[in-house]
């Protein structure tokens, strides 16, 4: 899988979508018409990133949204996905190279974000969280940053084994030129 494949989450209280627009133009930018964006169609970040997609024109293929369709899944199944396996499988079928997290006030303990972050960590995948306006901003997250693993959080609940290596973290920063 040759195309630069970025996995956009974050709060869904995310106050600065122009931060996501901005990191997403110097994406394309780099990688022009080969970059892939997925994204969950939920509030806040998810929706920067949507917008993003649908201003430019993204196709199906390049623009992949997961919007949370609880109650058709509820139909489907017996049992529903939760949020977490809905995390897993979103990482693990579309296999990001690299998970962008937009959260002002990331609590590594709980929420969605930090539940998606330490998923991508644990199957390779590079995450970078910035926390407020400034794309330029943020930090490489890695699994110290998750102190305290959740009880949901057992070795087998995190699908298959990681796909390559863990990447290093001396990366340059995702919102720089």
């Amino acid at each position: 899988m040759d195309e630069p494949r970025v996995l956009v989450c974050g709060s869904r209280r995310w106050p600065w979508p122009d931060t996501v627009t901005t990191v997403l133009d110097r994406l394309h930018a780099r990688y022009t018409k080969r970059l892939v964006v997925i994204e969950s169609a939920a509030t806040g970040a998810d929706r920067a990133a949507h917008r993003w997609c649908d201003h430019h024109g993204l196709p199906a293929w390049r623009h992949r949204c997961y919007p949370a369709a609880w109650n058709a899944e509820r139909q489907r199944r017996p049992r529903t996905w939760t949020g977490p396996e809905r995390h897993q499988r979103i990482l693990v079928d579309e296999e990001p190279r690299l998970v962008i997290a937009f959260h002002e006030n990331l609590n590594p303990t709980i929420g969605d974000t930090a539940d998606t972050c330490l998923r991508a960590l644990h199957l390779g995948i590079p995450v970078w969280h910035t926390p407020h306006a400034d794309p330029d901003q943020g930090r490489w997250l890695t699994g110290e940053h998750f102190p305290c693993p959740r009880p949901d959080r057992s070795p087998g609940q995190f699908g298959r084994a990681t796909h390559e290596p863990a990447r290093s973290t001396q990366h340059q920063g995702v919102g720089t030129a």
